[in-house]
């Protein structure tokens, strides 16, 4: 990012201070919360063979292969949920009200989300019968997507289009990134791109004229810690 920025016009550190205060009380709340339950789900799914992959004798690799697309596929099905949802977007919109993107965007996430996105995983644990070695798996790869793909590089244009065959690239995801609704309510897919080509929910758009963030929240004000934290609770009546 620092040396082949895709915009040079903002103040990266202090912009990553204030995201990085997000992933910090997250990792807390996954400690405390997600960890705890999710070891217990995966210890119950594994000593009694729940779930779909516990049907099947199938290799180690394949079983991650096949856990790591369908859980891909939950995610972009929840991601599109936490748009469509007014309850949801309340607490996504955090996210979205990010008027700069680089790498520590993808950090930007209210608490509240984190918990419900931990609770809806649960289900989806059981029904595909996912293990801990097989989330950690997908877990590095989705990772390093999502770090990689709301980054501030400027990657060469005829790259991005190659790497969006298969994966989401960084000009893919800063169209989700937009200003404009339609174009924030597109390309939902967070590891796999095939999932916004084949639910038509794919866009493109020119990525030098994006304009990041939402219609509101764009003041300093808006910025504050204490306001975007506060800001699932409060009405549309006060932007």
């Amino acid at each position: 990012e620092a040396l082949f920025p895709f915009r040079e016009y903002f103040q990266r550190f202090r912009h990553f201070g204030k995201n990085i205060i997000f992933s910090l009380v997250n990792t807390t709340i996954l400690s405390l919360f997600g960890a705890t339950i999710n070891v217990w789900v995966f210890l119950w799914i594994d000593g009694n063979n729940i779930g779909l992959l516990n049907q099947f004798e199938t290799p180690f690799w394949i079983a991650a292969l096949i856990a790591s697309i369908l859980f891909d596929a939950w995610i972009y099905f929840w991601h599109r949920i936490n748009h469509v949802v007014p309850f949801f977007w309340r607490f996504h919109q955090v996210h979205h009200s990010d008027t700069e993107m680089d790498m520590s965007t993808a950090l930007r996430f209210h608490p509240g989300e984190i918990l419900l996105s931990s609770i809806a995983n649960i289900a989806v644990f059981i029904l595909i019968g996912i293990t801990v070695e097989l989330i950690v798996i997908y877990k590095i790869v989705f990772n390093i997507s999502v770090l990689f793909h709301h980054s501030n590089i400027d990657l060469p244009m005829k790259w991005d289009r190659l790497l969006r065959l298969l994966f989401v690239s960084p000009n893919m995801h800063r169209v989700h990134h937009s200003m404009k609704m339609k174009e924030t309510n597109s390309n939902y897919s967070s590891a796999l791109s095939v999932w916004d080509r084949l639910f038509g929910t794919y866009r493109q758009s020119d990525p030098d004229k994006i304009v990041f963030g939402l219609e509101y929240d764009r003041t300093q004000e808006n910025q504050t810690l204490k306001s975007l934290f506060t800001r699932p609770f409060k009405s549309r009546k006060s932007e």
